[in-house]
């Protein structure tokens, strides 16, 4: 079974994430590698919930794409 990952979730929280997190590399000289590692466990925590969402709801999904 495919997993469904909403765009939202980039446009909403990855994206908006990772420009602050470049500002504050360039502003308070913030290691870049804490930044990303930082945003790696944050997208993966994400990835990892919307997963489980839609783990849940997957019988309502497949019942209406194979009716």
């Amino acid at each position: 079974m495919a997993y469904v990952i909403v765009p939202e979730i980039f446009i909403l929280i990855i994206i908006p994430s990772q420009v602050i997190f470049l500002l504050l590399d360039f502003t308070l000289n913030v290691n870049i590698v804490f930044t990303h590692i930082y945003l790696l466990i944050l997208f993966f925590l994400i990835l990892f919930e919307y997963r489980k969402k839609f783990s849940e709801r997957a019988p309502f999904y497949n019942n209406i794409y194979n009716a």
